[in-house]
């Protein structure tokens, strides 16, 4: 839905006008309206600045052994002399 200025000018002076009546200002409530944007979508902005800096990759790495890095350990048999 696209909005026209004339549209958003009439909401953004209303709020205006009604955060004046009860003591507020406008400033100072959008502020809190991003900000508890922000804190809503937290765990999203976290993911993009981990993929931005590859650092989901090197946790992966550490946490799972490559395979030219894990070697099978297998027993040895040791030789049996008789005295």
């Amino acid at each position: 839905m696209t909005i026209s200025q004339k549209e958003l000018k009439k909401s953004k002076d209303l709020v205006e006008k009604l955060l004046k009546v009860n003591g507020n200002k406008y400033n100072d409530w959008l502020h809190q309206q991003h900000q508890q944007f922000i804190e809503e979508n937290q765990d999203l902005i976290l993911q993009a600045l981990s993929a931005f800096t590859g650092e989901e990759e090197e946790e992966e790495e550490q946490s799972e052994p490559k395979a030219a890095e894990s070697v099978p350990v297998r027993p040895q048999s040791i030789p049996v002399t008789q005295n």
